[in-house]
């Protein structure tokens, strides 16, 4: 019995103690939470949005007017060209949702996919929902 007891309390004592390591990770995420969107906040105040998003070619990729003023076919061009001669469908549509090209996210994709069909040889599906820029 008191071998039992000396494990419930071993247990009960790591239980404590990794209930505040826990507790400490969350405010530390919560506060970088924070300073990340302060971040973003500051870079909109500068004119500059950013994708937010986890692939790095494309995580730091400004939307800036630049994208204004071009056709969708010439933006995705410059798209993949930022992006190493690759883009996502899921990331050139919020570019193109920004930079005012398309005016709804409702038929995005398909407007995409026409733009990439009816540019013949420009782009090369490589994965779903990823391309390549071929010339």
């Amino acid at each position: 019995m008191d071998n039992l007891q000396h494990a419930i309390d071993e247990l009960t004592e790591l239980k404590q103690r990794l209930q505040a390591r826990m507790e400490s990770l969350q405010q530390e995420y919560q506060e970088s939470k924070e300073q990340y969107q302060s971040v973003v906040t500051t870079l909109g105040l500068l004119g500059t949005k950013v994708i937010l998003d986890m692939n790095p070619s494309l995580a730091t990729a400004p939307v800036t007017p630049a994208f204004r003023g071009l056709t969708q076919a010439q933006a995705l061009e410059k798209i993949a060209k930022n992006g190493n001669g690759r883009f996502r469908i899921k990331d050139a549509k919020r570019i193109l949702l920004d930079a005012g090209l398309i005016k709804t996210a409702k038929n995005a994709n398909n407007i995409i996919y026409n733009v990439i069909q009816r540019e013949e040889g420009k782009f090369r599906r490589i994965s779903p929902g990823e391309y390549e820029l071929v010339a």
